[in-house]
């Protein structure tokens, strides 16, 4: 496989540092997903295979089963993610979980989050070596597909996104979760200062979805003071988290 003693499977630094990043992010993923999300120059996903097994001997990722495509699914253990949160510049504190445990069923809903965040975000395909973008068959999008075709840019990086993010509503108690939102984007250098996704299977009603986005509303009109004395909207905060040093918020 011509890999070291310590890698035996032969992955470079830099894809080892990409699969950490993609699953910091996406808790789940195929070697697939995180190729076209991380480096779709890369002409197929051999390279990120071989990082997810030499980082599964050193405790950091594992596989738990398979998506309804049939390609293995994999996740950070504990000790992964605080790897992950090194890479991403993020506090271990604000990570999330590991999703251990979502491969067993094939995480359906996550594929189709990953997928979702893959599309918008568009990866530019800078080649590590002469090839083509490639893309597998999988359940990508139209959407993706009708971006190839138009040649659209995407908005962000990885960096700029954050998954299962709880979006907290001030009540009599303090504060309580009001909606999770499935993915959170932050791309102000794009003119998006924040843009909060909810991806549906079709497993809920149209009565459920509409009592969430009514939610989101209710969250977005939120305002809170700085310690300059400027009310600033709370939903502008990266993952629904409350801005530092507030002082207060307001309906």
């Amino acid at each position: 496989m011509g890999g070291s003693k310590a890698y035996l499977y032969g992955s470079t630094s830099a894809v080892r540092g990409h699969v950490l990043a993609a699953l910091g992010v996406l808790k789940v993923a195929s070697a697939g997903q995180i190729h076209r999300l991380m480096a779709p120059g890369h002409k197929d996903n051999k390279a990120f295979r071989n990082a997810l097994l030499d980082l599964g001997r050193h405790g950091i990722t594992v596989s738990e089963g398979s998506g309804r495509d049939g390609n293995k699914l994999w996740s950070l253990t504990p000790h992964g993610l605080d790897a992950a949160a090194e890479v991403l510049g993020r506090p271990a504190d604000q990570m999330g979980g590991t999703a251990r445990g979502a491969a067993r069923s094939g995480a359906p809903h996550a594929m189709a989050v990953n997928e979702t965040i893959i599309a918008i975000t568009r990866t530019p395909a800078a080649p590590t070596s002469p090839a083509l973008r490639q893309r597998t068959q999988s359940a990508s999008p139209s959407v993706v597909l009708e971006a190839d075709a138009m040649g659209l840019r995407g908005i962000g990086t990885v960096a700029s996104w954050s998954t299962e993010a709880s979006l907290n509503l001030p009540s009599s108690r303090g504060t309580r979760t009001a909606v999770r939102a499935d993915a959170v984007l932050q791309a102000p250098e794009a003119g998006l200062p924040v843009l909060f996704v909810e991806v549906d299977n079709c497993t809920e009603t149209p009565e459920r979805l509409a009592a969430k986005f009514e939610k989101y509303r209710t969250y977005f009109r939120l305002k809170t003071t700085s310690v300059q004395g400027r009310e600033l909207p709370v939903g502008g905060d990266r993952a629904g988290r409350p801005p530092a040093r507030r002082r207060g918020v307001q309906p």
